[in-house]
C-alpha cells in the first residue's frame, strides 16, 4: 500500500465538504485539514482546486473475461474502471465460462490481484450455466464471490429460486436478481412480477437481497414497501436509465421522461441505494447483429455530473452517496467517505467540457449513444489506497509504473 499527500483540493463526499488536504498513509487516510505538509519521502498530488470525492464503487458491471476477449477483459476493463474514477468493479457471472464454478471465481480474483489496479468482486451464478435449471454449487463459490446472479436472465422456476435464497442466506451471501419473467410481452410487467415474486422470496427466507437495474415506477413502490417492512433488501440504478431516453438498445428499455423523472426522485429519497453502470461492452458486429448494452464505465460519473448535478437536480454530495458509499456499504468495504481511517480511494475531477469521441475510450468498445456530444466533468485522477492509478490521460502500468514519475510536486 502507498502514501500520497493530496493538496489543494475542493473535498466533497455524502456528508462533508470543504477546502483543504488529505494525507493517505499506507493506503488509508490519516490527516484531513489545510496547510498539511508531506511527511518526508511521501509524494505530493497538487489538486490545483480541483474537487475530490470518494472513489467510485460500481457493482454491476462486464468485463467479458473469460470468453469474450474482443468485446473486453479484465485489463482493458479495469484501465477504464480507473479512467472513469472507479476503484472497485462487481464482476457478473454470464461469462465463458460462467462463473459457476470456484475455479472461474478464483481465476477472476488472481487476475485482477496481478493486474493491479482496481478492486475485482465477483458474483456467482445462481444456476449452472445461466441456464435456470439446477443450483450451482453455491457453498463451493461462497468463499470467492459476495453474491449469486443469473445476470441477463430471470430466474423463472420458483422453487429453484426459493431454494436458492435459502441457500444464499445460510452463506450469508446476498442474491442479486435480474428481474424479468421471460414470455411477458410487457417489459415493465415483467419487471414488477419478479420483483414482487424475489421480494417475498426475502421475507420468507430471510436473505439479502439486492435488486439489479429497477426502471419502472411500480418496481420501486415495492422496494419502498420493503423497506417500510425492514427487509433487506438493496437496489440500483443505471446512469443511463436516471439520464437517457430514446430508443438505444439496452435492457431494461430506456424509460419515458416521466418514468425517468421518478427514478430521480427514488434516488434522493433514498428509495434507491447506489447507482450503478451494467457496464456492458460490445463490438459493432455485436451491437448489428442485436446486442444490447452500453460501455458507459467511462462516462458514468460525467453524465451524472452533466445531467443531474449541474442543473441542480441531485447535490454533488448525493451523487457521492450512490456512487461511492451507497455501493461499498452494500459491499461492506470501508470506503465512500473522505474520513480518517477510510481506505485512500479518491476522484479527483474538474468542471470542464469535453467531447465523447472514439480516441476517449481505454475500455475496447465504444457502444454509447454518447458518441459525439459533449459533457461537462472529466475525471483527472484516481487514486487507490494512496496509489495513484490514472492521472490526465496516463493509466498505471501503461503508461507508468511508479506513481512518482507522475505525481504534481512529488
Amino acid at each position: 500500500m502507498n502514501s500520497l499527500l493530496i493538496k489543494d483540493v475542493r473535498i466533497v463526499d455524502a456528508d462533508h465538504q470543504w477546502v483543504g488536504d488529505i494525507l493517505i498513509r499506507e493506503g488509508t487516510i490519516s490527516a484531513l485539514g489545510r496547510g498539511l505538509s508531506a511527511p518526508r519521502g511521501v509524494p505530493v498530488l497538487v489538486g490545483e482546486g480541483r474537487t475530490a470525492l470518494p472513489a467510485f464503487v460500481d457493482l454491476h458491471t462486464h468485463f467479458r473475461d473469460p470468453g469474450f476477449p474482443e468485446k473486453e477483459d479484465l485489463l482493458s476493463g479495469a484501465r477504464a474502471a480507473a479512467h472513469g474514477g472507479f476503484t472497485c468493479v462487481s464482476l457478473m457471472p454470464n461469462t465463458d465460462p460462467v462463473c459457476d464454478s470456484p475455479e472461474v471465481a478464483r481465476y477472476l480474483l488472481a487476475k485482477a490481484r496481478e493486474i493491479g489496479l482496481v478492486e475485482a468482486y465477483p458474483v456467482g451464478a445462481i444456476t449452472v450455466g445461466l441456464k435456470g435449471e439446477k443450483l450451482s454449487p453455491m457453498e463451493a463459490l461462497a468463499p470467492y464471490v459476495w453474491a449469486f446472479s443469473d445476470d441477463g436472465k430471470g430466474v423463472a422456476d420458483h422453487g429453484l429460486m426459493w431454494r436458492a435464497c435459502r441457500a444464499a442466506a445460510g452463506l450469508d451471501r446476498v442474491i442479486f436478481p435480474h428481474c424479468e419473467f421471460p414470455g411477458l410481452p410487457d417489459r415493465g410487467l415483467s419487471e414488477e412480477l419478479m420483483v414482487a415474486r424475489d421480494l417475498w422470496l426475502c421475507r420468507r427466507t430471510g436473505c439479502r437481497l439486492h435488486l439489479a437495474h429497477l426502471s419502472t415506477r411500480g418496481a420501486l413502490e415495492l422496494v419502498a414497501w420493503a423497506k417500510e417492512k425492514g427487509l433487506p433488501v438493496s437496489c440500483e440504478v443505471t446512469p443511463h436509465h436516471l439520464c437517457l431516453g430514446g430508443d438505444y438498445p439496452v435492457n431494461p428499455p430506456l424509460p419515458d421522461p416521466g418514468t425517468r423523472a421518478a427514478l430521480v426522485r427514488a434516488l434522493r429519497a433514498g428509495v434507491i441505494d447506489a447507482i450503478a453502470t451494467d457496464h456492458a461492452p460490445h463490438t459493432p458486429a455485436d451491437m448489428a447483429a442485436g446486442a444490447t448494452g452500453i460501455s458507459g464505465i467511462e462516462l458514468a460519473f460525467s453524465l451524472l455530473f452533466t445531467e443531474l448535478v449541474r442543473p441542480g437536480i441531485l447535490p454533488l454530495g448525493e451523487l457521492s452517496r450512490r456512487l461511492s458509499l451507497g455501493p461499498a456499504r452494500i459491499l461492506g468495504l470501508r470506503k465512500g467517505l473522505i474520513r480518517m481511517g477510510y481506505d485512500g480511494d479518491i476522484v479527483l475531477f474538474s468542471d470542464e467540457e469535453f467531447t465523447v469521441d472514439e480516441g476517449y475510450f481505454l475500455s475496447k468498445s465504444t457502444n454509447t449513444p454518447l458518441l459525439g456530444g459533449k459533457l461537462r466533468g472529466r475525471v483527472w485522477a484516481t487514486v487507490h489506497r494512496g496509489e495513484v492509478i490514472y492521472l490526465d490521460g496516463k493509466v498505471k502500468g501503461r503508461d507508468f509504473d511508479d506513481h512518482r514519475q507522475v505525481v504534481r510536486g512529488g
